[in-house]
């Protein structure tokens, strides 16, 4: 019995001090966190990124690569205190396969769907990680497709279902 009550007395104190000093949480790609601020990312990424305007909190870093991949485009969406709140890599669509399946074998299997309009379709990639909303999509317009994968904080993690 004073066992049983002194392992909950050790849980709730564990959680607790997750709840008072919260740390900053770990991001979708190795070297980033959610809630980093400009300084650091700009670092990591050695000084790639640039204001898109100067009253947005949208950063662009332009010829990056992920790992070895080649990235196009970065786009790094900041929150009002400075820190990232969201990011999305522009692929060449050679490297869709090789990313998607990265994706997988890393996360399982994604929820999946297409979307078709008059002027566009896609199809839409998405994993829940309990830590990062990861989704892929793949937009064809008339001729022009593009690839790209976004990640934000989750809001729900998947074990509360």
């Amino acid at each position: 019995m004073i066992r049983t009550v002194h392992s909950a007395l050790f849980a709730f104190a564990l959680v607790a001090c997750f709840v008072i000093y919260p740390s900053t949480a770990i991001a979708c790609v190795e070297g980033l966190a959610w809630g980093m601020p400009q300084s650091e990312i700009n670092d990591h990424l050695h000084g790639a990124i640039k204001q898109e305007d100067l009253n947005s909190q949208r950063l662009i870093a332009r010829n990056v690569h992920l790992d070895q991949l080649p990235v196009p485009q970065l786009t790094l969406d900041m929150n009002e205190q400075g820190g990232l709140e969201s990011l999305a890599y522009e692929f060449s669509m050679d490297d869709m396969t090789e990313v998607l399946a990265g994706l997988s074998a890393r996360h399982g299997k994604p929820i999946s769907t297409s979307i078709k309009e008059n002027s566009y379709e896609d199809q839409l990639w998405v994993w829940n990680t309990g830590e990062d909303l990861i989704t892929a999509v793949k937009r064809t317009n008339g001729h022009v497709q593009k690839f790209l994968i976004a990640y934000r904080p989750s809001r729900l993690n998947p074990e509360t279902l």
